[in-house]
């Protein structure tokens, strides 16, 4: 038997799994290249989850950005047209917190590389931002990164602070292109101090899906990961024990060995009536 191949190189045949007649009853959605480009909304996206909203679907949102808190990412959803609130976003800043409190005593010092979002929640943690002697170093999203800062890191890492990375992507999509992302920065300091490796907290770890999983509260088998990239929402989703979905975007990705998603799609519209009948009145 024949198999088609799409424009991603995976077939029809491979995205045949398992759980495919399963129900879907949740969903868990990444946000930039599923629900909007940069600022600019996805017109099929917002129909998809109005509709889904208005027939009492449950459903997140994952991202490992760090430049918004979960209420301003949530207010931007909603000037879209997104229902959203901030109870519905987890994101790279909040999982990062939670590793600091679980491994590190308030008052730590730490040096951060980010955005004010990011900076301003590791002090409301109850942790103390510096220049100097840092016990651990956070590095996130910062359009302002400069030298002093890049060096800031790596002396703080060559000097023994454990360095935790909000993400592993190496470009995030911007209205005229790409920008370089939080992974450029990890591999720098990786490449001068190669006895730091790098703690990562957003996806392809199923932190985040996890704890958006108990937000739903819907069992794994009946809840889906859509995605733009397969190294992380994709990889992260199965690693949450997820069915995972991806959308097909112009956006660069690499294969990774073993991955397939359930199903490609190329519009979140090609779920709306499988979801909303699935969920039905259960």
């Amino acid at each position: 038997m024949a198999t088609r191949t799409d424009i991603n190189g995976i077939s029809e045949l491979q995205q045949r799994a398992s759980r495919a007649n399963r129900p879907i009853r949740g969903i868990i959605s990444d946000l930039d290249g599923v629900a909007y480009r940069d600022d600019d909304p996805i017109p099929g996206s917002v129909q998809a989850f109005r509709g889904w909203h208005e027939r009492g679907v449950p459903y997140a949102f994952v991202t490992n950005n760090s430049t918004k808190s979960a209420a301003q990412f949530a207010a931007k959803l909603n000037g879209m047209g997104i229902p959203a609130t901030a109870a519905q976003v987890f994101n790279t800043i909040s999982a990062v917190s939670i590793l600091l409190q679980q491994r590190w005593r308030p008052g730590t010092p730490v040096f951060a590389i980010g955005e004010q979002p990011l900076l301003e929640a590791l002090e409301e943690s109850g942790y103390r931002l510096t220049g100097t002697d840092a016990e651990v170093v956070v590095l996130g999203f910062d359009a302002g990164l400069n030298y002093a800062k890049l060096r800031g890191a790596i002396r703080a890492a060559l000097a023994g602070a454990t360095v935790i990375a909000t993400n592993p992507d190496v470009l995030t999509p911007v209205h005229d292109g790409y920008d370089p992302c939080v992974g450029v920065l990890t591999a720098a300091v990786a490449a001068a101090v190669p006895s730091a490796t790098p703690i990562v907290v957003g996806k392809p770890h199923p932190f985040m899906i996890e704890q958006a999983l108990k937000h739903l509260g819907t069992r794994k088998e009946e809840t889906v990961m859509i995605g733009d990239q397969i190294a992380t929402d994709i990889v992260a989703g199965q690693r949450a024990g997820l069915r995972t979905i991806l959308i097909a975007s112009d956006v660069p990705f690499n294969a990774v060995t073993g991955v397939v998603p359930e199903r490609i799609i190329t519009s979140l519209l090609d779920l709306v009536d499988v979801v909303s009948e699935e969920t039905g009145a259960a």
